[in-house]
């Protein structure tokens, strides 16, 4: 019986259509047997980013697992020396290939910023000995060091006005304190009409520059600042900065007065801390000076001295010190700290 033109090309297509299949079935099956045995490692970079490669070396620990076998039944599983990455590998991550890993046993980090903006990953403690270390209670902050003089001081124990030491030492009756010297000149004619008030919470800008009211006081002509202090701070200390601008900043002295404008006590020579500056604040020089409203301080005058001008302050690391100098102007900031 004759066959028909269109049975006759089905009966060629069938084989082909056949050896088609077998080949994408194949392919498929290739395609799975190498994404198992290869896969995808997760890992962290230096900046806290999760990044994912393909794993590199898990066909050797397959075949490892497979020859590795030793007669008591324990399986030996040997990994490649062989990397993807210089850095980001299985010798110096062993965690990243180990399947049976727990998650506890795992080291935990966290991500920072410095003053620089420079990004830090740092371990997480934990335990009843980390814990402790966070737990810790914080150094208290404490005053600046500097010269301080008050009125009336007592004297040492012992000490008599009379005394040979007292006229050596220039002390004997008679004499003044810096401060009674330095109160015949302030601050009763202190102009009071530019003042500044210091609130609790806030920062107080204060400009010294060439527009500055300039005074007489005892130690020479100086810009100043008059600062009301409040009454019943909380804070027990007052920061102040000074900020670096051309290599000099305004090297500050305090005189603290009471509700008449009488000097109560006097700070000189104050060691200040240097801050360099960063892409969020200028560098500055800082120093924090107690608060004492119990003796009667109503007001702050922030002035410096012609001595101060002669000299200058070095800071910065070792070898990289540099020298900074004492300027008549400059601007400074003023805030209530604990």
């Amino acid at each position: 019986m004759p066959t028909s033109p269109s049975a006759a090309v089905s009966d060629r297509l069938t084989p082909a259509l056949l050896v088609l299949v077998v080949l994408v079935t194949a392919g498929c099956a290739s395609g799975a047997g190498d994404g198992a045995a290869g896969g995808m490692r997760a890992w962290v970079d230096e900046r806290g980013q999760v990044r994912y490669t393909p794993a590199a070396g898990n066909a050797s620990e397959t075949s490892g697992e497979t020859t590795g076998k030793k007669g008591s039944g324990e399986t030996g599983v040997t990994r490649t020396a062989e990397s993807s990455h210089p850095e980001f590998n299985l010798e110096q991550y062993p965690d990243a290939g180990d399947k049976n890993s727990s998650r506890e046993s795992e080291e935990l980090f966290y991500s920072w910023r410095d003053a620089q903006g420079r990004i830090h990953n740092t371990p997480y403690l934990y335990g009843e000995e980390a814990l402790g270390q966070v737990m810790r209670e914080p150094e208290p902050v404490r005053a600046s060091e500097a010269r301080v003089t008050t009125s009336g001081a007592a004297a040492a124990p012992g000490f008599r006005r009379d005394s040979e030491a007292a006229a050596i030492l220039g002390v004997g009756e008679g004499s003044e304190t810096r401060l009674d010297a330095f109160a015949q000149q302030c601050c009763g004619a202190l102009p009071r009409l530019d003042y500044q008030k210091l609130e609790p919470e806030r920062t107080l800008p204060v400009d010294l520059g060439e527009e500055a009211d300039v005074y007489r006081f005892a130690t020479g002509d100086s810009r100043f600042a008059l600062v009301r202090l409040p009454q019943d701070p909380e804070q027990s200390l007052l920061r102040v900065r000074s900020f670096i601008r051309d290599g000099g900043f305004f090297l500050p002295n305090a005189v603290f007065l009471d509700g008449g404008f009488r000097p109560v006590r006097m700070v000189t020579d104050i060691v200040m801390e240097y801050s360099p500056e960063t892409w969020r604040r200028y560098g500055h020089m800082e120093a924090r000076l107690a608060l004492k409203p119990d003796s009667g301080e109503r007001w702050l005058v922030v002035f410096t001295r012609p001595e101060d001008l002669e000299s200058g302050t070095r800071v910065g690391e070792q070898g990289k010190r540099r020298r900074l100098t004492h300027e008549p102007v400059g601007s400074l900031s003023l805030r209530l700290v604990d």
